[in-house]
């Protein structure tokens, strides 16, 4: 009887540690997907910096892809760059990179996103007293 009910609670303890460890290794995993999606949109913001500000947008920047090691990593991974301009002196443009993915399920995780501002070399500066 007391064998019986041992057994009984060792097989619940060790399906609850299998689901536990489970659930933990998933848990890495989007982390890990995560930390990918923030240096590969790190990464395009940093080319972005290297373009003529003329250069910087939508039609131009429309090709810019995920490289291939992060195309590996972040199942059907897309990256994203939305330019706006924005009002006021000196003249600007926001520019936006998002980095999208899946989880091994296809389930959409909630995607990363850095923005910057860039301004235009060489505007007027204004006069010096």
């Amino acid at each position: 009887m007391e064998i019986t009910a041992a057994g009984a609670v060792l097989a619940v303890l060790l399906t609850v540690s299998l689901q536990m460890l489970a659930a933990t290794a998933a848990r890495r995993r989007a982390v890990e997907d995560r930390q990918t999606a923030l240096v590969e949109a790190a990464n395009a913001m940093e080319r972005l910096a290297a373009v003529p500000w003329e250069e910087v947008t939508d039609e131009d920047l429309a090709e810019m892809q995920l490289s291939e090691p992060a195309q590996k990593v972040l199942r059907r991974g897309t990256l994203a760059v939305d330019v706006r301009k924005a009002g006021g002196e000196p003249e600007a443009k926001r520019i936006a990179v998002t980095v999208a993915w899946q989880d091994g399920s296809g389930n959409p995780q909630r995607p990363v996103t850095l923005v910057a501002w860039r301004y235009r070399a060489g505007f007027p500066q204004p006069n010096e007293p």
